[in-house]
């Protein structure tokens, strides 16, 4: 029977790899893990735009949903195959790696006037109350708090006597929760993303500080991500700090049922939690809070040469969770105004399995709504560095 297994895996594996190399993406089925309902209502949401929806299931690492819009038809399944900056869901990340390195507090704030200043930089922030903590931060999604607690962390010769050292440990554990490598999925051509150590600033930059890279404290400079990765580390948050390689097989082998641990201490994630939470109770997407369950959500804005992208990831109920989504509509602007309405309507679907009378007259407003293409940012491949 496990020989049966194996054999009925490989061929499923070999079945999608020629599927999605003629650009047909993996579609519900008995052998398959994607649900039809939530398929269906991405491609409803992605309608007239261009990006991706994943939902996984964070207890098993099945994806439940996985769409990929172009609208320049390119082909490429956006969901693993395109890498983009996370913009500000990787301060989810920052959070969990900094605070696990000792090189955040819950009571230390930095103050924001719209933004970050240092000497002829300025990092712009939208308005909100400063100075902010930890969890506020998270919620209100701070340039200033993030860039600043990244810039001390490579900086400061007391927590770590050399630099690269410093940037070193931070590469391991962001890697560790899934960034800047292959996941693993059983679909073929997965991007890796990019996580920078110090040999690649070396090479990048030559002389390089806390100040030259700070932008990687918000997502930006040197990182990349997926979305699958991002939908991933919203599975590791909402798991507490373990996942199983996301897969589309009903029947996959051993590879994915082994946990993998993060390097991230057990307690960060209630502060992670705590700070999601708080964005989407009074932050920066809390026009998805609802009643029926606890959203854990964060948005993020990536500068791109063209209009910005709109990204969110989180989970769902925050205390038992059932779904973990990332959203990512190129050129689709703020997170708050595109991508965090579409995931709060796949959570919906995902926990009740339809949506209610006013939910569904918002996708079919969302499904009208047309996101014009306008440029995106060519990404350095930093495998050749």
């Amino acid at each position: 029977m496990e020989k049966l297994k194996r054999f009925a895996s490989a061929c499923l594996c070999l079945f999608l790899t020629l599927t999605v190399s003629a650009q047909v993406f993996p579609e519900p089925g008995e052998h398959t893990t994607l649900r039809a309902d939530l398929q269906t209502l991405a491609k409803r949401l992605l309608r007239n735009k261009q990006g991706s929806i994943i939902a996984i299931e964070p207890a098993t690492g099945k994806v439940l949903c996985m769409v990929s819009k172009d609208k320049v038809d390119d082909g490429i399944n956006r969901a693993i195959s395109m890498t983009y900056s996370p913009g500000s869901t990787f301060k989810t990340a920052q959070t969990l790696t900094l605070w696990s390195l000792h090189a955040l507090s819950m009571t230390k704030s930095y103050p924001c006037h719209k933004g970050f200043y240092y000497n002829k930089v300025h990092i712009g922030c939208h308005p909100h109350h400063s100075p902010l903590t930890l969890i506020p931060a998270i919620g209100q999604s701070c340039n200033s708090y993030f860039c600043k607690a990244f810039q001390e962390f490579v900086d400061d010769r007391t927590l770590y006597p050399v630099k690269s050292t410093a940037i070193d440990d931070w590469a391991r554990f962001m890697r560790s929760l899934g960034l800047g490598h292959p996941l693993g999925i059983d679909l073929p051509e997965e991007a890796a993303g990019c996580i920078p150590d110090a040999a690649m600033l070396d090479k990048l930059h030559g002389a390089w500080n806390g100040t030259t890279i700070m932008w990687v404290g918000m997502g930006q400079g040197e990182v990349r991500t997926t979305p699958l990765q991002l939908c991933n580390l919203a599975a590791i948050i909402a798991n507490r700090g373990w996942y199983y390689i996301p897969h589309v097989s009903n029947h996959p082998d051993s590879t994915y049922l082994v946990k993998h641990h993060a390097l991230a201490h057990a307690d960060a994630y209630p502060i992670v939690i705590k700070g999601m939470r708080n964005a989407v109770l009074s932050g920066t997407c809390k026009s998805i809070n609802t009643l029926m369950y606890k959203i854990c959500g964060k948005t993020g804005t990536a500068e791109n040469k063209g209009h910005d992208h709109s990204i969110f990831m989180g989970f769902a109920p925050m205390d038992y969770p059932k779904v973990a989504v990332a959203v990512y509509v190129e050129n689709g602007g703020f997170g708050a105004d595109l991508a965090a309405p579409l995931a709060s309507l796949i959570i919906e679907q995902a926990i009740n399995h339809k949506l209610s009378a006013k939910s569904e007259y918002r996708a079919r407003g969302w499904e009208k709504t047309t996101v014009k293409i306008t440029k995106v940012e060519q990404v350095v491949n930093f495998d050749d560095l």
